[in-house]
């Protein structure tokens, strides 16, 4: 991964926090989607950040 990121890790774990306690257990599906449409809509930084916000997800569950 690349060190210039548009984004910090801290923003992903605060958005990570938020989608579980708004999506509970389907929180990572909902940063997954999110990753999703975000590359269809061309926006790749945006699907980096959502793709980051589901490792910090995993990272809570020891998944990885």
């Amino acid at each position: 991964m690349h060190s210039t990121r548009p984004f910090e890790i801290a923003e992903c774990q605060q958005a990570a926090k938020g989608l579980k306690s708004s999506w509970q257990d389907m929180a990572g599906s909902e940063a997954l989607i999110r990753a999703l449409v975000a590359e269809r809509n061309g926006d790749s930084s945006l699907a980096l950040f959502w793709t980051e916000v589901h490792r910090a997800l995993c990272q809570e569950h020891k998944a990885f």
